[in-house]
């Protein structure tokens, strides 16, 4: 049987955006407006034909690529939230409010308008950067610049019919999901995994399974969903990362995340492997 993957990896969509290297001269304009990584969203619309706030106020602009034949392009502002203060909402939020084609269009727009502020000179010399196709490169000594990407993974241990659940400190209150981590340098995905719920929650595990992918602009990482085995140990949690963790039945769980998260994708699929 052939692995059904969730809808956000887009795996037969073409390129989310036309042409993203040049704008067409001879198309009209449209852009994405950010602040503070909040969307303005009017009426669900995530694109504005015009920036609809004093240019002052603009404090970065990138071309995302071709979108319904204009040049499209994630504005980011500041000192602008008053009377359509309605109309800004939390990336967090957009997510539930948008399809999920449209949500990676505005994730990716946040991402690389951010990474024109972190990258308006270069790291090696100091120098100016300037956009050329897909990288940012110095004028004055030539290295390019390519938008951040931070893999990380994301794991669900099992114990038979059990799962471990944990929150953060950081969470909404009584959501729990499962194990996550940033890879570090030299380290496999699959290390990073078996490190990280050590670190975390002092267990064992084995007999790990890739599952499916997110990108998770929060702010610039890819997560790659794993599930693993459990194998051995007690809980024992680092007060730092986790202040709570525990085995749940896969038929009675916590409050958990939303569907449109790879955690939330991966809890349920497990729910619906055990027929719960």
């Amino acid at each position: 049987m052939r692995k059904k993957f969730p809808d956000w990896t887009l795996s037969r969509e073409q390129p989310i955006f036309e042409n993203q290297q040049n704008p067409n001269c001879h198309q009209g304009n449209c852009c994405m407006i950010f602040q503070e990584r909040d969307l303005l969203l009017q009426n669900r619309s995530f694109v504005s034909s015009g920036l609809l706030f004093p240019e002052r106020n603009v404090i970065a602009r990138e071309f995302l690529g071709i979108y319904e034949n204009r040049n499209c392009y994630a504005v980011l502002l500041q000192g602008c939230k008053g009377s359509a203060d309605e109309a800004w909402t939390p990336m967090r939020e957009v997510r539930e409010v948008l399809s999920i084609k449209n949500y990676a269009l505005v994730s990716r727009g946040l991402q690389l308008v951010e990474w024109t502020i972190c990258q308006k000179h270069c790291g090696r010399c100091g120098g100016v950067n300037q956009r050329n196709g897909a990288a940012r490169v110095c004028v004055t000594c030539g290295k390019e610049h390519f938008p951040p990407v931070a893999p990380s993974m994301i794991v669900l241990v099992y114990d038979g019919q059990r799962i471990l659940l944990a929150r953060s400190p950081g969470y909404p209150k009584d959501l729990y999901s499962i194990l996550s981590g940033f890879i570090e340098p030299g380290e496999s995905v699959e290390q990073c995994v078996h490190r990280e719920v050590f670190e975390e929650v002092g267990v064992k595990i084995s007999n790990l399974e890739y599952v499916a992918s997110q990108p998770w602009p929060f702010p610039h990482s890819l997560m790659l969903g794993y599930l693993a085995q459990y194998s051995g140990g007690k809980i024992k949690t680092d007060p730092e990362e986790i202040e709570d963790a525990d085995w749940y039945s896969i038929n009675k769980l916590p409050l958990i995340p939303s569907m449109t998260t790879i955690a939330g994708w991966m809890i349920r699929r497990r729910q619906h492997d055990w027929g719960g």
